[in-house]
């Protein structure tokens, strides 16, 4: 049953999902600005109304979130490819391979349509790093999309990335990115997209199409990870001077084997966050092979095609295991749940320098237990569907479907009160973390290639944390956050769980930021976004994207980069007050910040700091302690104290 607190935030997503949006209820406490509600998460996955589903394409094949291809199976499908890519390869682009993955919809089930993600990507055919006719060719006159109207394209940006993702090797490796954009289909607002499911003859309707449209979803820009259309030179050295164009491979290194430059051209579509769970479809009764179709608006007569098996409760292997132990079938969702060793002193706190240990109990949306005692899967069992849906990150989904969303993990970080972000990463952080830790995989990509052995282990659930000796007192936090695909759906959650260091009384968060929950609300709210973590714990984003080092984007710089260029968020960009609860929290400029509304002010004047690990001045330095000291944007609306 949707309660109605779902309903009604869901009716104001309809209406645009702003500021402006006309509230329904004024009692509501996610109406409240600050914090917002302390516990709302209106999507409960087997008791909701509906089931997000999620849908993929790579090259013209059904993609599972593990990497694998989707076989068509028994299905005559002239249209679907016999061999897909080899999501294990090195490059999936040129390596195909029988496909053997399934696509498996709970008959009885009602899905929404919450992602869908079209892309096709070519690797090392256009190695011009100045000239980019041939790549724009290619995406306007051979790509899958070239039907639709690229008029007006144009590049928008030419960025450096630091890469952290090569795994083996210990120098560092940059992405050059060039994005296009503008072009007249990606300007288009009232373009549908339309489900049916078929039977085994491809044309046999099974249920009453459903349409979707643009405006029913959140998320479609590149720089929230979604759409993109871009050319890419990676894995190498960074540029020596602004403007240099010139391939500077990685040096081989002893013992290690040569990553050689990359050069990737790609069109990716995908649209993300449904706004509308309303808009839903059941899965036909009947079982076995089935067509789902989805047919884009803009390319009528050339419809994705989607594989799927119809399966019943009694086809699903009891897997999970209930409160009795009993096996039973595994429910949708996922909810990773931390349990705690006593602290020593009987006090009911730890004291700072002890250790504690945490136990991993992997949960499904309904309660049962996915997993046995002590054990998560290996990476191995991910791909053979062996996992109860847990996902692990892979080559494929890093480098050729460009997900980074993917990694479980856990942190303890505190206390509370001092969860502040950090200038300058040469100085001491006003909070102590513990290095985020991977559930799962020792090293977020030791997978495939790298290190096939490890891709073959299991691992524990259960984890030790040494407290500093210096700790200081108050509330900590521990996140865990995790990944499932489960019959369809797609989804991750961040729990956040809390435990005393130094003394019994409780500290709380610094309330210097909020108000996410005035625009992500109901099915759009944060608890169903991204990793899952609601919005009364956003000042923990931090602990997992606040970086030693210059080189990394930081959770500042993305979280402006990405509201900035949304057309979602259409409040004025001047007023910090959106977000910022307190003045401290929004006078601390800084030159990556400053740049994702005013990207030339200083044109190439600190083009070196963005290649320097803790540079001077580094590029996330407080800009206010030098030369804006006395001048804070005047352009901008402030808190008042």
């Amino acid at each position: 049953m949707i309660r109605s607190t779902f309903v009604r935030s869901v009716l104001c997503a309809l209406l645009v999902p702003t500021l402006s949006c006309n509230l329904l209820d004024v009692n509501d406490n996610e109406d409240v600005s600050g914090r917002g509600a302390r516990v709302f998460d209106p999507y409960q996955s087997s008791a909701s109304g509906a089931i997000r589903l999620s849908l993929q394409q790579f090259n013209g094949c059904a993609i599972l979130p593990n990497g694998s291809a989707v076989s068509k199976g028994t299905l005559n499908l002239p249209g679907y490819p016999d061999l897909c890519p080899d999501m294990a390869a090195a490059d999936p682009t040129s390596a195909r391979t029988a496909p053997t993955g399934t696509l498996r919809l709970l008959v009885g089930t009602r899905y929404f349509l919450n992602q869908l993600s079209l892309s096709e990507i070519v690797l090392n055919k256009h190695t011009s790093t100045t000239d980019f006719t041939d790549a724009v060719r290619w995406m306007k006159n051979e790509s899958r999309f070239r039907n639709l109207d690229w008029g007006d394209l144009g590049k928008v940006s030419d960025t450096w990335t630091f890469s952290t993702g090569i795994e083996g090797f210990s120098q560092d490796a940059w992405t050059r990115e060039v994005l296009f954009d503008n072009a007249r289909w990606r300007r288009v607002t009232d373009d549908t997209f339309t489900v049916e499911i078929l039977d085994a003859d491809g044309e046999t309707p099974r249920m009453t199409p459903v349409v979707y449209s643009r405006a029913d979803f959140l998320g479609d820009s590149a720089f929230a990870g979604h759409s993109r259309l871009a050319w890419r030179l990676e894995t190498v050295q960074a540029p020596q001077f602004p403007g240099d164009t010139a391939v500077h491979p990685l040096p081989v290194l002893t013992g290690q084997p040569a990553s050689p430059p990359a050069f990737r051209t790609m069109v990716k579509m995908e649209m993300v966050g449904s706004a509308n769970p309303f808009k839903s479809f059941e899965a036909p009764f009947i079982p076995g092979p089935a067509l789902l179709k989805l047919t884009w608006s803009q390319l009528p007569d050339e419809p994705f095609l989607f594989p799927i098996e119809l399966v019943t409760p009694e086809g699903v292997a009891p897997t999970c295991t209930n409160a009795e132990g009993q096996p039973v079938v595994c429910g949708f969702g996922v909810d990773p749940r931390f349990k705690f060793s006593t602290p020593s002193n009987g006090k009911g706190f730890y004291e700072p320098g002890e250790s504690f240990r945490l136990f991993l109990d992997m949960r499904d949306g309904d309660g049962n237990q996915m997993l046995p005692d002590g054990v998560l899967p290996s990476g191995k069992d991910m791909l053979a569907d062996k996992s109860n849906g847990l996902l692990y990150p892979t080559q494929a989904t890093y480098f050729s479907l460009l997900e980074r969303d993917s990694v479980p993990g856990y942190i303890v970080a505190g206390p509370l009160q001092n969860l502040k972000v950090r200038s300058d990463p040469q100085a001491k952080a006003p909070y102590w973390s513990a290095d985020a830790e991977s559930i799962g995989l020792v090293d977020e990509l030791a997978t495939l290639s790298a290190f096939p052995g490890v891709f073959s282990s299991t691992w524990t659930t259960r984890y030790t944390v040494d407290l500093p000796k210096d700790a200081e007192p108050g509330t900590y936090v521990a996140l865990v956050k995790s990944h499932r695909y489960f019959l369809g759906e797609r989804t991750a959650k961040t729990n956040a769980y809390f435990l005393q260091v130094g003394q019994a009384e409780p500290t709380t968060y610094p309330n210097a930021v909020g108000n996410c929950q005035l625009c992500h609300r109901g099915v759009l709210s944060l608890d169903n976004l991204r990793h899952g973590l609601g919005v009364d714990h956003v000042e923990a984003c931090k602990t997992c994207h606040q970086r030693d080092s210059d080189l990394v984007s930081r959770f500042q710089q993305g979280i402006h980069q990405l509201h900035n260029a949304s057309p979602r968020f259409t409040q004025n960009k001047a007023d910090c007050t959106v977000c910022h609860l307190t003045r401290e929290s929004a006078v601390r400029p800084s030159h990556n910040v400053c740049a994702t509304c005013h990207p030339s002010v200083h044109g190439d004047e600190y083009f070196s700091t963005q290649f320097s690990a803790k540079g001077e001045p580094n590029r996330f330095g407080n800009c206010a302690q030098t030369c804006h000291a006395q001048t804070t944007p005047r352009g901008h609306i402030l808190p008042e104290n």
